[in-house]
């Protein structure tokens, strides 16, 4: 019996110890590790870690997770799901809970990648001369794409070369043009042909600048003003004189410039000024500028002296530009005082004052219709419209010159001193650059002559439009318009519409400066949009974020390219019209309905009061009143 009992002592002894051995892991566990030990992620993905025992690769989900480095680039949850927050580096931790082992994942965030879906171009086809170029614009959508590199090529290097969107006709043909995005392979392609050049004499660049010295002039001729490179210089002399000590002047460019609208001249007092050249202030001239002087065209030196804010004055000069300085490329300059939606270019009168006719959006569009017609120009575009001028960089008079010009250079704001900086953009104009070269080298030459970006004090602004986009523009924008029509969001939301209005970037909104300095209506377009979305009570749980995104990206396109002064603070290259106060709803060129095309916008601002304005329009501009 005792031998039994031994035995069966024995027996459920090793039984007991085999049992003991099948529960517990027989392998020691050394540490834990991760399925990961470093990871590129991208802005807003997700990652699940997991850990794992070692040496067995069991999973171990009884360990803790903390962003141990980079808090602010990623976050970590209870479970080991790892979220992107932004761009750089953190590292992610798991601890073991019973004996503390630890493992760690290095974590690199990138910008998410937005692919290329599609590219288009400026263009489908275009007609070039041997020997001169033409530019073209490539659009990648989206807009926000990563990558928006691009690769051109052309069919036949023989006839036409391209760099950069830069094409240069080298011998007559036809040769295709392609645009390849290096993200996704997307082609699009444009025909250019190319015509022999002409055995008569046809210029590169012809520049027409239609100055109307007004009150700018006379003024400051009459007193030193500070800052001005040439004192006791009127701001249109000084102008001039940056214009002609430009060297290097080539054969095949014209700079011609008519003259008239002030009382005095500078060149009348004092010849040294304008390196012996007189203008007159009895009669309109016009002259080109020729071996560093302006000199007086033949038989265009006493013309009637009408007020230059007349279409017809314009449309003359116009003529006369297009028939006897004929070129590839012609681009237009508007100088004067300018008054927004108010129009440009003011004579002065012997009572010191700006005369109330100037020349409103539609009626440059007139002049310049007409004179492109009469001179069998009809269905061209001519390269580009500037204003140096104040505030005329409004996207109703954009869209208006959309069919006659393809690019459009001006200011929202209040331009300060002789205005642009003509010596950095005519240098590049004189080397052979090309337009948007020239009309980005304008736009950095004027802020950095008024001290740059980075001063606060600087409040100047100046851009230019690209305006093959503005229909495309304008289309967002009258669609958002007609949503608020339809939703009568404006009319029910008066108050919040109106404390939106005076929240966003104003311009020349200088109430204590006087009467003459109040509200010309104009605010920065895209700063308005960007405070509509976030307007809670305009734009209930982003009701209108939809139509607000296409104008924003319409923007993009439209926007060539803009600067400003760090004291300008939200400007972004455009303006919109608003006449909100009564001061302007009284000379508000919308009641007319002729100076816009945005129609559903102009809609809303003329019934903001609650009832349709039924001001007429006279024929002119005459009932604006005095402007200065």
């Amino acid at each position: 019996m005792k031998l039994f009992k031994r035995l069966f002592v024995i027996l459920f002894a090793l039984s007991a110890a085999s049992c003991a051995k099948i529960s517990y892991n027989p392998t020691e566990v050394s540490g834990i590790s991760l399925n990961r030990s470093e990871i590129t992620m991208e802005v807003s993905n997700t990652f699940q870690l997991e850990a794992y025992n070692e040496p067995s690769k069991v999973s171990n989900k009884n360990v803790s997770w903390t962003v141990s480095s980079g808090s602010t680039i990623v976050s970590v949850s209870s479970t080991g799901l790892i979220r992107a927050l932004k761009t750089g580096s953190a590292k992610v931790t798991a601890t073991e809970k019973e004996k503390g082992y630890t493992a760690t994942c290095n974590i690199t965030v990138s910008k998410k990648i937005i692919p290329v879906t599609s590219v288009s171009l400026s263009e489908s086809a275009t007609t070039i001369k041997q020997g001169r170029a033409t530019i073209l614009s490539a659009t990648i959508s989206p807009v926000n794409a990563s990558n928006k590199t691009i690769n051109w090529t052309s069919s036949n290097t023989n006839v036409a070369t391209v760099s950069n969107g830069t094409i240069t006709g080298v011998s007559a043909g036809s040769a295709t043009i392609t645009a390849t995005t290096a993200d996704g392979g997307y082609t699009s392609s444009c025909v250019v042909t190319v015509e022999e050049k002409s055995t008569e004499t046809e210029d590169e660049w012809t520049v027409l600048i239609y100055m109307c010295g007004s009150t700018l002039e006379t003024e400051s001729a009459n007193k030193y003003v500070q800052g001005m490179p040439y004192s006791r210089c009127g701001l249109a002399t000084c102008d001039i004189r940056e214009i002609i000590d430009v060297p290097n002047k080539p054969d095949d460019v014209n700079i011609v410039i008519e003259t008239g609208g002030a009382q005095t001249w500078t060149t009348n007092a004092n010849g040294k000024y304008s390196n012996g050249y007189s203008i007159s202030n009895q009669y309109i001239q016009r002259h080109h500028v020729e071996n560093g002087k302006i000199v007086l065209d033949e038989g265009q030196d006493k013309i009637k002296n009408e007020y230059m804010g007349k279409q017809s004055v314009l449309e003359s000069f116009l003529e006369y530009g297009f028939n006897n300085y004929p070129a590839d490329k012609t681009a237009l300059i508007l100088w004067n005082h300018g008054g927004g939606m108010q129009g440009a270019c003011f004579n002065d009168t012997a009572s010191g004052y700006c005369v109330s006719d100037g020349l409103l959006g539609k009626e440059v569009v007139g002049a310049v219709s007409s004179a492109m017609s009469n001179c069998g120009l009809a269905g061209q575009k001519l390269e580009w419209i500037g204003y140096d001028a104040c505030m005329m960089q409004i996207q109703d008079l954009a869209e208006q010159y959309s069919p006659y010009f393809k690019y459009m250079l001006g200011s929202q704001e209040l331009e300060s001193g002789t205005g642009w900086d003509y010596d950095t953009w005519l240098d590049d104009l004189y080397a052979g650059k090309s337009t948007e070269a020239i009309l980005k080298a304008a736009v950095d030459g004027f802020i950095n002559d008024n001290g740059g970006v980075n001063d606060s004090y600087n409040d100047q602004t100046l851009s230019y439009l690209k305006l093959d986009y503005a229909s495309s523009y304008k289309t967002a924008w009258e669609d958002f318009a007609l949503q608020l029509r339809n939703d009568n969001v404006v009319a029910n939301n008066r108050t919040a519409f109106n404390n939106l209005i005076y929240s966003t970037k104003k311009f020349a909104n200088y109430p204590s400066e006087g009467a003459y300095y109040r509200d010309y209506g104009l605010s920065d377009a895209k700063d308005f949009i960007n405070t509509f979305k976030s307007n809670n009570t305009l734009n209930p749980s982003g009701k209108y974020n939809t139509y607000l995104q296409n104008i924003l990206n319409a923007h993009s396109n439209f926007v060539g390219y803009s600067n400003c002064g760090k004291g300008a603070g939200n400007a972004y290259g455009v303006s919109m019209f608003w006449a909100i106060e009564s001061s302007t709803k009284s000379i508000n060129p919308y009641t007319a309905g002729t100076d816009t095309n945005f129609v559903n916008w102009s809609y809303l601002s003329n019934t903001f009061y609650g009832t349709e304005s039924t001001v007429s329009d006279s024929g002119d501009d005459d009932d604006w009143g005095w402007w200065y």
